[in-house]
């Protein structure tokens, strides 16, 4: 299992949980820009500090949230 930390790299995740693209978006719609293909240029090098504030949560809830996602898997 991967840790999940405020420096752990968006795409990355993405990349090794493909279920995150759609799971993120029922979680919180916002993440909705986040997996569209200009969302994933823009983010491509972004960490989950920078992902949570396009999402407009804390960084604490974003880390939170991909934990509890990937746990269920």
């Amino acid at each position: 299992m991967v840790e999940v930390t405020a420096e752990s790299k968006y795409m990355d995740l993405l990349n090794e949980y493909p279920l995150l693209k759609t799971d993120l978006v029922r979680a919180n719609p916002k993440f909705k820009f986040l997996v569209t293909p200009m969302g994933k240029i823009s983010l491509w090098e972004s960490n989950l500090e920078e992902v949570s504030q396009s999402a407009e949560m804390t960084v604490e809830e974003t880390v939170n949230l991909f934990n509890e996602l990937i746990d269920s898997y």
